[in-house]
């Protein structure tokens, strides 16, 4: 069974996890930031190396192409967490589908692993990792 302060924490993580996604579709960055430690690491899709911390984060998101430059991300379907939490720590797992505006891009099937830690209270992801699926799942 599942403890409720485990549960409160599993449902604040996940809260969080479709906010990002909603900041994203919106192109709210201090939105998707107020869930970031500012010193996290993350595994972009897009990006070959590890990007660590904000600027690194920044300096990523300023080389995505530009709206209108192709396909645009018009939503983002997070399904199936797996979230566990131990004290102050909790790694969650879940399935995001992208889809795009024009549809003969197909969506993109992606495996999200994050790394949270709660810090004064709050939740912060401090690990991202992204891997896309060349077969759809």
């Amino acid at each position: 069974m599942t403890a409720p302060a485990e549960s409160s924490a599993q449902e604040a993580i996940w809260a969080a996890t479709l906010d990002i996604y909603a900041g994203f579709l919106a192109a709210d960055r201090p939105r998707i930031d107020s869930h970031l430690h500012p010193d996290g690491t993350f595994w972009d899709s897009e990006e070959a190396e590890l990007i660590r911390g904000k600027a690194q984060l920044d300096a990523a998101r300023d080389r995505r192409p530009a709206a209108g430059d192709g396909p645009s991300v018009v939503a983002l379907d997070a399904t199936d967490p797996v979230i566990d939490v131990w004290g102050d720590t909790a790694v969650a797992r879940h399935w995001l589908t992208v889809r795009f505006d024009d549809d003969d891009v197909a969506p993109q099937h992606v495996r999200v692993t994050g790394v949270w830690r709660r810090v004064d209270g709050r939740w912060l992801a401090v690990h991202n990792h992204e891997d896309v699926r060349v077969s759809p799942r």
